[in-house]
């Protein structure tokens, strides 16, 4: 028979006269058992439990049963699920609805490992516990499935041209992704489906969505992310595109995607807007492609006057004398380059140019690549404050093992180095 164990239970008793008399009375337990501890050491404990043994041991005690699933606030339901309970559905629906009883305090449901057909499934187990919803909506899910957790839609990524007009019905919406501008207006009536937006990315931008644009900046002054991608236009479009841009005042995340044809080349102008007037931007990627690859070497004059910029990637084949702006952009933590034109010029000084940067990413088109010797990572090495350094397609490194621990092992912040995905661990300090 297992040991006992007495520990002392404090009672408080009212006596006839009023006055309260507080008592110690022994109370004896077993040694192997959980109740001498409390609920919360006991649902600490638990907490390190699978999922799937919870349900295994609640049987354990009244207080497992109490407790084993208080912890469970993040529900990932995969194709494994359902392919467990394919021969049974009575089965995989009484499964579904005892996890929402018993998992009380569940705040998100993640179902992006799981097949679409089976999300409205889901979601009507657990209606009463969906506060928000971020997916993809489908022709699949019906309308009836749209008019019921619409109103939930807090992000949507992708959307099927026939659940575009539900997009009324999202009013607590804040994260949209579509192909085209157009998606968002209502195609009889020209109504703005999508308004006070936080976050927007869309494909095609035309020269006919000029208006189009007017109208969604009017209604979605909040926003704070935008994505936008111009495959087409002239050089009067990318203008007018930029011109609007400017009047988000709000915004903090901007990645332009132009293509650039002939004889309209500069950029300048259209950039200096946005610096000028988009006081809030921090990040900004701009991917340019262009018909003659030849730009406007003054493309990039307008970068140092976007006073919060700290995060910035740029895609082209960029010059020496396309980069000298960015030596003045002192403020950068974050800098990628993907670009064909590479030199140690760039890098020289960098400590002084920017004293603040922890990551930085160079990659060059295969066949152009960039050959890092000593003297450029020399120049990389004195920034202090750089955690990771990601060197890739066709960069190499024309060093010694013990060239690169010489350069890299002053470097105390240093947490990754990579060379065209491949880990370099040679001279990285020790934590």
């Amino acid at each position: 028979m297992a040991k006992q164990m007495k520990h002392l239970k404090t009672s408080l008793e009212t006596t006839d006269d009023g006055n309260e008399d507080i008592k110690q009375q022994p109370q004896i337990y077993a040694k192997d058992s959980f109740d001498g501890f409390g609920d919360d050491l006991c649902g600490l404990i638990v907490s390190y439990l699978s999922f799937e043994d919870r349900f295994r041991l609640e049987c354990v005690s009244k207080q497992f049963q109490r407790t084993v699933f208080g912890s469970v606030v993040n529900l990932t339901i995969d194709h494994l699920f359902f392919s467990h309970y394919k021969a049974v559905n009575s089965a995989k629906s009484q499964m579904l609805a005892t996890i929402a009883i018993k998992c009380s305090n569940i705040e998100s449901i993640d179902c992006y490992a799981m097949q679409d057909k089976h999300i409205p499934e889901v979601l009507a187990v657990f209606r009463d516990k969906c506060l928000q919803i971020c997916g993809t909506l489908w022709r699949e899910f019906g309308l009836e499935f749209v008019q019921q957790f619409a109103p939930l839609m807090t992000r949507i990524n992708s959307m099927d041209k026939q659940q575009i007009p539900s997009l009324i019905h999202c009013h607590r919406l804040s994260e949209l992704s579509v192909d085209s501008l157009s998606d968002i207006f209502d195609t009889t009536s020209g109504q703005l489906l999508a308004k006070n937006l936080k976050t927007f990315s869309f494909h095609c931008y035309k020269t006919s969505d000029e208006g189009l644009m007017s109208a969604f900046v009017d209604q979605n002054q909040s926003l704070e992310c935008l994505h936008v991608y111009m495959y087409s236009g002239s050089h009067e479009t990318r203008q007018q595109l930029c011109q609007q841009l400017s009047q988000l005042p709000h915004l903090r995340d901007l990645l332009l995607y132009l293509r650039v044809g002939n004889g309209d080349n500069s950029l300048a102008e259209s950039l200096r807007t946005i610096g000028e007037n988009c006081k809030q931007l921090k990040q900004l990627s701009l991917m340019l492609s262009s018909v003659n690859k030849k730009l406007d070497s003054k493309t990039l004059d307008a970068l140092p006057s976007y006073p919060r910029l700290r995060r910035l990637t740029l895609s082209h084949h960029f010059g020496h004398k396309f980069m000298k702006p960015l030596k003045r952009c002192k403020g950068l933590t974050h800098l990628t380059l993907y670009s064909m034109k590479l030199s140690d010029t760039l890098l020289a000084n960098c400590d002084k140019q920017w004293p603040r940067l922890q990551y930085l990413r160079i990659n060059c088109m295969a066949g152009n690549g960039f050959t890092f010797s000593s003297k450029s990572l020399g120049h990389i090495s004195r920034l202090s404050a750089l955690q990771t350094l990601l060197l890739g397609y066709g960069v190499g490194i024309d060093l010694n093992d013990n060239a690169l621990k010489d350069l890299l092992t002053g470097m105390s912040k240093l947490k990754r180095i990579e060379v065209n995905g491949v880990k370099v661990s040679i001279g990285l300090p020790s934590k």
